[in-house]
């Protein structure tokens, strides 16, 4: 069968051999509703292909998924390469879009199977699931609550010598004269739902980013030779340095002492361990017998029912891309990914069928609407479908 003029220049545009005109008619059936397909078949029919590395520039793959998501600017930040020993990767920057996919050199589309009942949607029509955003309620240590989403900027709350006031998604609080150290210690607690994300700088200075479905426990003021937090979920913190105060952060368990530093910590129920991950300074992590000190661009792996801390390096840009507004994977699987989407979204996530074996690597913007990082994913063959506020992953 002789190839279309798409294909024709589809191939060209792989090949990065076209001239001006030719990318300029790429570009105009590249933004053809009708044509979405025909280009999601033609990426599909390059992943299959083996033997040689096949190579994309990225500014070229970055251009075809800003015309498939008919965006003036695409949601995709940048593109980046991952050998592996034990599996063939292949450079496809088209049909990665800035999520690499890394994996067996057969893909498999696995068939739909509709739950009895519901008529799933497809991603292909727009649905009003939008991105998280700053959320967040402050509850008292009264147990009453303020919703800081629904207030005007400016004093939330004055008592004494503390005054809470907020800026956008931030809440500061400033303490006008020293604490008194036979004052009842006061606590308040900061939490993000689903959905949500908010910063917090704390009486002594410290600046706190919430992640989405977290909390964070603190005094109003700090009182007594430590400052002491608790934590639940992900936070990323840059502590006020006090050499006099350390500044200590409980997370069940597991404690971590700084004097002060920048380090982020992921404790979220549903991930199969604790990790504590420093940028600058020191830290040292404890739980029960079992301690480790971190040196900057090392995290501390504590696995749920291990009493071990296991230390190793990590990639940073990966660890704080979430306070940054990216999701960042650096070999992560389906289920990875699809747990930070359904925290960032509010969304809940349904697996039908195999789960499909891949791992991915990239950047995409936490502001990008749902449907467009889905349809990214698609570009790899994993399948989804929409049912009311369910993700059927396929």
């Amino acid at each position: 069968m002789p190839e279309s003029r798409l294909e024709y220049l589809f191939n060209c545009y792989v090949e990065n051999n076209y001239n001006q005109q030719e990318e300029i008619e790429f570009m105009e059936l590249l933004a053809q509703p009708e044509n979405q397909e025909p280009v999601k078949k033609l990426i599909d029919k390059l992943i299959r292909k083996t033997g040689s590395e096949i190579q994309m520039p990225g500014m070229n793959a970055a251009s075809i998924l800003q015309n498939i998501l008919h965006k003036d600017k695409a949601v995709v930040v940048s593109l980046k390469s991952r050998k592996s020993a034990s599996s063939f990767w292949m450079r496809v920057a088209a049909a990665a879009v800035i999520l690499f996919l890394a994996g067996a050199s057969v893909y498999q589309l696995l068939n739909k199977k509709n739950e009895v009942g519901t008529k799933p949607v497809s991603i292909n029509e727009k649905h009003a699931i939008v991105p998280g955003g700053n959320k967040a309620v402050l509850i008292r240590s009264d147990g009453s609550k303020i919703v800081l989403d629904s207030i005007q900027n400016g004093t939330v709350l004055q008592k004494g010598p503390t005054k809470i006031s907020k800026q956008g998604g931030l809440l500061i609080y400033n303490v006008s004269a020293p604490s008194n150290p036979e004052e009842a210690v006061v606590y308040n607690t900061l939490s993000t739902p689903r959905g949500g994300q908010y910063q917090v700088v704390l009486s002594d200075g410290t600046r706190v980013w919430l992640n989405a479905t977290s909390s964070l426990h603190f005094p109003s003021a700090f009182i007594g030779n430590q400052r002491v937090v608790e934590l639940t979920g992900e936070a990323y913190f840059e502590v006020a340095k006090n050499k006099k105060k350390p500044f200590l952060v409980n997370v069940g368990d597991m404690q971590v002492k700084v004097l002060g530093t920048h380090f982020n910590i992921n404790a979220y129920p549903d991930e199969d361990a604790i990790k504590t991950s420093l940028l600058e300074g020191s830290v040292k992590v404890t739980r029960a017998a079992a301690s480790g000190i971190l040196k900057p661009g090392e995290q501390a792996i504590l696995k749920n029912g291990d009493g071990q801390v296991e230390i190793r390096e990590a990639n940073m840009d990966e660890v704080i891309a979430w306070k940054n507004g990216l999701f960042q994977f650096d070999g992560a699987d389906i289920r990875t990914i699809m747990r930070e989407i359904g925290r960032w979204y509010n969304v809940e996530i349904i697996y039908s069928g195999t789960v499909p074996q891949r791992q991915f690597e990239g950047k995409i913007s936490r502001d990008a609407q749902l449907t467009d990082v889905l349809q990214i994913l698609e570009l790899n063959n994993v399948k989804f479908s929409i049912v009311g506020n369910k993700i059927i992953v396929q």
